[in-house]
């Protein structure tokens, strides 16, 4: 007895719907990932104690430094900011820091500062947009651009070999 095509296709229809339990939309799959990386954020093992300098110059507003203190708190590190040279100087002589991020267009001011406190911190200076970056890098192995999670992992470097 022959079966009609129809019969067939009709069977075969069946047969695969009825195995294709898991068939998921296209997407689906990225979006489930997606939500659960989104409660997953960076938390430091090694706290450190930071120094955030930002200038009195308008080359980088504080909503930036702002947005840099938020993150590293959230991170787990201590964060104090300091703005101007005076700030700076009565910051370092109250309290010891692990780390102080500047900006590179800061960089005389603080390196001058530094070199006065009694422990001297490890110094990450932050990439904007008016230094050259090759020069910097030369003499700032730690140089990072604007980017927290690029600065996070340099901290987290540092306080590294800090605990050896």
């Amino acid at each position: 007895m022959k079966a009609s095509p129809i019969k067939t296709s009709a069977i075969l229809v069946v047969a695969l719907c009825l195995t294709a339990t898991e068939a998921e939309a296209c997407g689906e799959v990225m979006l489930r990932t997606l939500d659960t990386m989104r409660f997953h954020a960076f938390v430091t093992r090694h706290p450190a104690s930071i120094l955030l300098y930002s200038g009195e110059s308008a080359t980088h507003p504080p909503t930036q430094a702002g947005k840099l203190h938020d993150g590293l708190e959230k991170a787990g590190h201590k964060v104090s900011m300091a703005r101007g040279p005076e700030q700076l100087a009565s910051a370092l002589a109250s309290r010891k820091y692990n780390v102080v991020v500047a900006y590179a267009d800061d960089l005389v001011a603080v390196t001058t500062q530094i070199a006065k406190a009694s422990r001297e911190p490890t110094l990450i200076p932050v990439l904007n947009g008016g230094a050259d970056e090759r020069q910097m890098r030369a003499r700032f192995p730690q140089l990072v651009n604007e980017d927290l999670n690029e600065l996070l992992k340099i901290i987290e470097q540092s306080m590294k070999v800090q605990d050896l």
